[in-house]
């Protein structure tokens, strides 16, 4: 029984020696940094296909919050940098969600839809991209909000933490 209790123990432990060994190969990573090697990152103007500049300025504004939140110390510029964050603003939708008994729209849903590419300067490969990332924002007209307050803030705030979490778990 004791034997038994320590093979297994043993086995556990050795599990998880290999994992820590494993992984001491990656890149290591926390939520607030990159690759030691990456210094300075030049977040672009967002390509707006969708001709709405303010959104894509509201895009870019929070792409660069996200950036300063999450990257440590990372300098931004805006030439010559380590690293180049790209977006590009696909599309843009804002349409009725939810109805009342009176056929009146009570929520609406603003969908955003962006292409984003992290390119490594320094090691010349992609850190990451997706070509297309989608977030929502409802908004309710019965609550006196709107479109662009409500709506395209939250669906802006959803971009963020997907961005944060697909391209911080690939650094």
């Amino acid at each position: 029984m004791f034997y038994r209790k320590f093979i297994s123990r043993l086995f556990v432990a050795l599990m998880l020696a290999m994992l820590a060994c494993a992984f001491s190969g990656c890149y290591s990573f926390t939520a607030s940094t990159l690759p030691s090697h990456i210094k300075t990152v030049n977040i672009h103007e967002v390509d707006d296909k969708t001709l709405d500049p303010v959104l894509a300025n509201n895009i870019h504004t929070a792409v660069v919050d996200m950036f300063k939140r999450n990257a440590g110390g990372v300098r931004l510029v805006n030439n010559d940098a380590n690293a180049d964050f790209e977006i590009t603003l696909l599309s843009y939708s804002n349409k009725p969600e939810n109805y009342n008994s009176n056929s009146d729209v009570e929520t609406y849903r603003v969908t955003i839809r962006v292409e984003v590419k992290f390119y490594d300067n320094v090691k010349e490969r992609i850190i990451y991209e997706s070509k297309s990332l989608s977030a929502d924002g409802v908004y309710d007209v019965q609550a006196n909000e709107t479109e662009d307050r409500h709506g395209q803030t939250r669906a802006v705030e959803k971009l963020q933490d997907l961005i944060v979490s697909n391209a911080l778990a690939k650094w």
